[in-house]
């Protein structure tokens, strides 16, 4: 068997509380979440939680900033760099984005909580914008990935549509909720996207 690194314990007690966190939240809410729960929940003392987190809002941010990962590399794995999209991939996306991103109405009312909250609280607000920033980096960063890969540029910066992309991402999903699940609201937005980009190969340089 491995031997466990003091490190490496850490991280599986970070992981463990940050899975359970996510749990609580859910079921709970912020505000109705403990910290005693949450540390029960994984096992654990509330101790253990101060240990690896400076209280309850970081221990959020740990789960908000998972989720944005593992959400990110589970359309990366369905992209097939330089290979331009069809319809079929189109709906394929589209039902992984309603799997993912509007898939759970627990996590959904936790987001909206964590959102009325941060308009009445300063120093939350400047967090969950410094965590939203570097959610639209990370989209920015593989979508100028990808289109490196593909040989087309964009008339717009990455920055420019990875926020237009998770700002239509966050309308869509409150409509779904709200109209019902429906993955093709997303596929229309992706359509209408991709079509308005225009995206073309870079002119080759004068020879």
């Amino acid at each position: 068997m491995e031997k466990l690194t003091q490190e490496r314990r850490r991280q599986l007690t970070r992981d463990a509380l940050v899975d359970a966190a996510s749990r609580v939240f859910a079921q709970r809410g912020f505000h109705g979440a403990s910290l005693d729960e949450i540390a029960e929940s994984a096992g654990f003392t509330r101790g253990a939680i101060y240990k690896n987190f400076e209280g309850k809002e970081d221990l959020f941010f740990a789960v908000f900033d998972r989720f944005n990962e593992r959400a990110v590399n589970a359309f990366r794995e369905m992209l097939d760099p330089g290979e331009t999209f069809t319809e079929d991939d189109f709906d394929a996306i589209g039902r992984r984005w309603l799997e993912i991103i509007a898939g759970d109405p627990e996590l959904y009312a936790l987001d909206l909580e964590v959102r009325l909250f941060a308009l009445r609280n300063p120093d939350l607000r400047k967090k969950l914008a410094a965590h939203a920033l570097k959610v639209e980096r990370t989209i920015a960063d593989l979508m100028a990935e990808q289109m490196a890969k593909a040989g087309v540029t964009s008339q717009f910066p990455t920055e420019v549509l990875a926020r237009v992309m998770l700002a239509a991402s966050d309308g869509i999903r409150a409509d779904v909720f709200i109209q019902g699940a429906d993955h093709r609201r997303y596929v229309e937005f992706l359509e209408v996207f991709t079509a308005g980009q225009a995206l073309v190969p870079p002119e080759a340089p004068p020879g």
